[in-house]
This record gives structure tokens, C-alpha cells and sequence, in this order.
């Protein structure tokens, strides 16, 4: 009985037929993550398209490697309308996904400040690791958000570090934001707490300069409520003045619409080269910093110039911590030998 064997040909039209489809599977690939990739730059159209444009970095790198695909097969046309929106998109996310370049050396104008950005994650148990944080690194000013009735106590600890604390809490102290100092806050400022927008501000003594300290914890994108609050809080923000900085778990990339807007509100520029800061909870923070998203931003007014930032070691928290180094563009005047006061009343946002 003679043996079956393939033909030449037929191995010829298997192989023609699997690279038929993959090259199809490839092209719908490429045509779903370029729509992805093209819509967010329309993201002020319509939320959806900014929803999109949160993925942009992530959607880039998988239409690069769409694209080399595509050329495997010999599609060349499309390999190449694969790799122009995947390149533009690299251009417009790089200068935010990429670490910040040093500063040039200026002739310092003031002493320098740091604030310290922290999504605590409202169900972490240990504290210890943030407080710890806090502690080495001895920051001005500690912007926090998912505050809880636990974390609060938490604080206490640091209480003679910290006096200055504001809590913008709902009464469930559920998404709540506040500010540590261990500055003064400025006497007579009763402060601003938005608990819908889930945004807290104080206006705190630098060495005489009166600064508007902000921290915002905005909620998903569309079909979140995201836009909702950027609309809610746009005209106590324009109210705020100058010099600003505001620190928060935006849930929203630089680059996106909704920062866009919450900058011109705020008369802000979100400083660069932050880097991804949140990733899946319970992985490494090492995945976090290379693949992960960048949704916690700080922004600054004219009158705040940008030393440095950076993404210190996590805590435990899905987020990684923002440390920002400033000066004053009003600054000068000489560094006090006392930071801070020994006693002053806790003071929560739905007592103000």
C-alpha cells in the first residue's frame, strides 16, 4: 500500500494559507490599536477618545510590534501605516514615560522644597513602610489621597513633625484626600475641601511666600466620573492664585485631555518626566516603573520653578510615591532655623 506523503504544493498552500490569516489577524490588530492610538489625540471630542488616549504608550508599543508583523508577511504598505501612528505617539508620550533630564545649574534664587505626592491605598494594613518614607525623606509637604479613619490615627505618630494636617473627608472616609505640613499654615485660610471632587487645598507659609498646596484624587475616566469632577472643581481652581502646586492620583495620563483641562483651570504645567507610578496591586514596583501607567501627577504655576522629581521606593501602595523638589520664583529670603510649630489644632475639611 503506498505511503501518503504531501506534495510540494500543498505544503506550498498550507503555508501560503497560515500566513494568509495571520496576516489578516495582524491587519485587524494594527487597524483596532491605530484607531486606539490616532482617536486620543481627539480626546476633548468626546471622553471615550480620551479613555483611549490613557493607553497610548502601552497602545505604541504594540502597534511597533504589529507593524514588524506585518512585514514578516511581506505587507509591506501596511507594516508602514502601522509604524507612522505608532512613532507619533512615541514622540508625544516619551518626554512623560522617560526619566527627566537634570536641570541646568542655575544660581540658586531661594532655598529649595520638597513635596511628597502619596496614593496611600485606603485597605493597606501596614503603615509603616509610609510613615518610615516620611520620615527619611522629611518632605516640606505630604500630599495624600484614599485617606481612611485608620490612616488618620496612623498620622498621629507624626503629629510632632507634622503639626499642619487637613482632612477632606467624606463622612465614610471613603476616597479622602488631605495635606501634611511642616510648614505654617497661613493664619486666617480656612482652606478649600471639595469632597466630590475629592480635592483639598491649604495655603501654607514658605519662608514668607504664601504657596497654595493642592492634592486631587479625580476618579476613573469615562464611563467613570473623571470629567464630572474636572467640571466641579474648574472654578474653585482658577480661584486659587499663584505660586500653586498640586499633587494627586489624577487617574489620567499627562498627556490626556482631562490634565489638559485641569491644568488650564488650575493655570498649571504638569511637570514632566514623572514616569509610570501605578501598576496592577501585588506585583513588583520594579513592572511599575517600566510598563505601568503614569496617573499621578504633579502640576505647578509660573511662580514654582522645578528642581527635580522623582519616584522614591514604594510602600506597598498600587501607587508609587513623587517626591518634587521646587523652588520660589518669589523666594530669596533666608532659610528659618524653625520649620515648625510644636502645637496647632487638627483641622478637617467638614468642620471649615
Amino acid at each position: 500500500m503506498p505511503s501518503e506523503t504531501s506534495s510540494p504544493a500543498t505544503s506550498s498552500g498550507t503555508r501560503f494559507v497560515g500566513r494568509a490569516i495571520f496576516g489578516a489577524a495582524m491587519l485587524a490588530v494594527a487597524a483596532g490599536l491605530g484607531f486606539a492610538v490616532l482617536g486620543g489625540f481627539f480626546g476633548d471630542r468626546h471622553p471615550l477618545l480620551d479613555t483611549l488616549a490613557h493607553f497610548r504608550a502601552h497602545a505604541c508599543v504594540a502597534l511597533l510590534f504589529a507593524a514588524i508583523a506585518l512585514c514578516l508577511v511581506r505587507l509591506w504598505a501596511a507594516g508602514l501605516a502601522a509604524l507612522a501612528p505608532a512613532c507619533l505617539g512615541l514622540v508625544t508620550v516619551a518626554p512623560f514615560m522617560l526619566p527627566a533630564d537634570a536641570p541646568p545649574r542655575t544660581e540658586e534664587t531661594g532655598p529649595r522644597y520638597t513635596l511628597l505626592q502619596l496614593n496611600l491605598r485606603w485597605d493597606l494594613e501596614d503603615t509603616a513602610p509610609t510613615l518610615r518614607l516620611i520620615g527619611e525623606l522629611a518632605p516640606d509637604v505630604v500630599a495624600v489621597q484614599e485617606m481612611t479613619g485608620e490612616w488618620q490615627d496612623a498620622f498621629e505618630s507624626i503629629r510632632q513633625r507634622y503639626p499642619y494636617q487637613f482632612f477632606c473627608a467624606p463622612p465614610r472616609f471613603e476616597g479622602d484626600v488631605a495635606i501634611l505640613s511642616r510648614r505654617p499654615f497661613v493664619e486666617g485660610d480656612t482652606g478649600v475641601c471639595d469632597v466630590l471632587s475629592a480635592f483639598a487645598a491649604r495655603r501654607i507659609d514658605f519662608n514668607g511666600v504664601q504657596v497654595i498646596v493642592g492634592s486631587e484624587h479625580l476618579r476613573w475616566p469615562w464611563p467613570g466620573e473623571q470629567w464630572r469632577q474636572i467640571d466641579r472643581v474648574a472654578p474653585r481652581l482658577a480661584a486659587l492664585g499663584d505660586p500653586l502646586v498640586i499633587a494627586g492620583d489624577f487617574n489620567a495620563t499627562p498627556w490626556s485631555a482631562a490634565i489638559r483641562a485641569y491644568a488650564a483651570a488650575s493655570g498649571t504645567r504638569t511637570v514632566p518626566g514623572v514616569g509610570p507610578t501605578w501598576f496592577v496591586h501585588g506585583l513588583s514596583d520594579t513592572l511599575a516603573r517600566f510598563v505601568g501607567l503614569p496617573i499621578d501627577q504633579v502640576l505647578v504655576s509660573q511662580g514654582v520653578n522645578v528642581v527635580s522629581v522623582e519616584r522614591p521606593v514604594g510602600t506597598g501602595s498600587d501607587h508609587l510615591p513623587v517626591l518634587l523638589t521646587f523652588t520660589l520664583a518669589l523666594g530669596g529670603l533666608p532659610e528659618p532655623s524653625i520649620q515648625t510649630v510644636e502645637r496647632t489644632p487638627t483641622l478637617r475639611g467638614d468642620q471649615q
